[in-house]
C-alpha cells in the first residue's frame, strides 16, 4: 500500500491523472476502468488537459465499465455511462469500439455480465482500476459482505448506498440494485488507485487504513493488493496523517 495525501482536492487529482498517464505511456494500448462517480472529476479535468496538451494520448486505449445503476442507460441523467460521457469520453473522443459498458437497461442483464468479462478477458488483466469509495468501504457496487472470487455480477446494494444515491439525480429513482465488476477484477488489475476526498470520507479512509481487513469494509480488502496506492486530499486524510505518507 502506499499512501498519497495531497492539500487539497485538485492537487489529489493532479496526482492520480499522472500515474494513468505515466501507465499509458508504457503502454499506449492499456486496459482502464474508471469509477463514474464524482470524485474523479478532478482527475478527468487534467486527464483532458494532457491529452489536448499532447502529453499523452488514449487513442489505442480501451475501457471497461465499472459499475451501473439497474435501470438506467448510457442516456439516463445520473447514471455511470452519463457522467463518463460527459466529463471523459467525448471530451477525449473516445471511439465506441473502444468501451465496454454495462447497459443497465437490458433485459439480459447475466448476458451484460458476460460480455464484460470477456472484454476484460481479451484486452485484460486492467492495467489500472481507478476506484472511489462509499461511506460504508464499497469498491464499484461490491457492498459490505461482497465475496471475494466474482467477477462481474449484479447485486443487492445497501441501504447505505441507496441513501446516499440521491446526489446523483435530480429527482427520486427506485434504484436497488447495481452490476458491477467482481471484487476478483480489482484484485487481478496491475494497478489499483483509490480516491477520497472531503471531511466525509475521513472515517471510511481510517477503516479503510487501519482497520480489520473485513469483507465488512471492503476496501480494506484493497491492502492485500501488491499495488494498491490511496489518494486523498487533507481533510479525507485527518484520522490517518500520523500513518506515513507514500508508506508502502
Amino acid at each position: 500500500m502506499k499512501i498519497n495525501i495531497a492539500d487539497h482536492y485538485e492537487e489529489m487529482s493532479k496526482m492520480a491523472a499522472e500515474h494513468i498517464i505515466q501507465t499509458v505511456h508504457r503502454k499506449p494500448n492499456a486496459l482502464l476502468s474508471i469509477a463514474g462517480g464524482s470524485t474523479p472529476l478532478g482527475t478527468f479535468r487534467y486527464l483532458i488537459e494532457a491529452s489536448k496538451d499532447n502529453r499523452v494520448s488514449f487513442s489505442a486505449c480501451k475501457f471497461v465499465s465499472l459499475d451501473e445503476w439497474v435501470g438506467l442507460g448510457g442516456g439516463d441523467e445520473g447514471s455511470c455511462r452519463s457522467t463518463l460521457d460527459q466529463h471523459f469520453f467525448e471530451p477525449l473522443n473516445i471511439r465506441e469500439e473502444q468501451i465496454r459498458f454495462y447497459d443497465g437497461r437490458s433485459t439480459d442483464l447475466n448476458g451484460e455480465c458476460e460480455k464484460t468479462d470477456l472484454f476484460v478477458e481479451e484486452h485484460g488483466p486492467i492495467d489500472v482500476i481507478v476506484l472511489g469509495v462509499g461511506l460504508n468501504g464499497h469498491l464499484g457496487f461490491n457492498e459490505p459482505g461482497c465475496e471475494m472470487d466474482t467477477y462481474s455480477h449484479v447485486v443487492e446494494l445497501d441501504d447505505v448506498t441507496r441513501t446516499v444515491s440521491v446526489k446523483y439525480f435530480n429527482e427520486q429513482k427506485n434504484l436497488n440494485h447495481g452490476i458491477t465488476l467482481g471484487m476478483k477484477h480489482i484484485m487481478e488489475s496491475k494497478d489499483v488507485l483509490l480516491l477520497a476526498d472531503g471531511d466525509k470520507k475521513a472515517e471510511i479512509v481510517k477503516a479503510t487504513v487501519l482497520g480489520e481487513m473485513t469483507d465488512d469494509v471492503p476496501s480494506s480488502l484493497l491492502r492485500r493488493h501488491a499495488r494498491f496506492e490511496l489518494f486523498v486530499d487533507d481533510k479525507a486524510a485527518a484520522f490517518i496523517r500520523n500513518h506515513a505518507q507514500g508508506e508502502e
